[in-house]
């Protein structure tokens, strides 16, 4: 049986300490809190706001290399937490049929708020390290 997978979207604001920085993939009801470093928390919410530099960044950059391919990203897949560590999935469409390449959550999510294609949390994953929305007081 397939998992099902769980629409979310980016909280609009990151939450940096001393020695991470946090993400919050949100849906009607609940939360998904993912830990990060600081660079990558910073390039998320610069593409999330639309910030754009003289020169591409990291992920600019491979977004364009994508593209120069003939690919484009379909959507990203967050899809199994293991030891505490989460697991992503990026999905590339292609001329030649759909691509699916491991990656970092937070490199597929800096890549999915740029290019505006769905995020995805796999059921199970969500089950296990989601919490509600308003456990952690974040309104809709």
């Amino acid at each position: 049986m397939k998992e099902k997978l769980i629409k979310m979207d980016v909280y609009p604001h990151a939450y940096h300490t001393d020695r991470y920085s946090e993400i919050i993939l949100v849906n009607e009801e609940m939360a998904l809190p993912i830990y990060v470093s600081y660079v990558q928390a910073e390039s998320i919410m610069n593409g999330l706001h639309g910030k754009r530099f003289h020169r591409p960044l990291t992920h600019d950059l491979f977004i364009q290399v994508i593209n120069s391919l003939g690919a484009s990203i379909k959507k990203v897949v967050i899809d199994d937490l293991i030891e505490g560590v989460f697991m992503a999935k990026l999905y590339l469409e292609h001329t030649k049929g759909e691509i699916v390449v491991d990656a970092r959550p937070s490199d597929c999510i800096a890549l999915a708020v740029r290019e505006g294609c769905d995020i995805f949390v796999a059921e199970k994953v969500l089950r296990e390290a989601g919490r509600s929305r308003e456990e952690m007081g974040i309104e809709l």
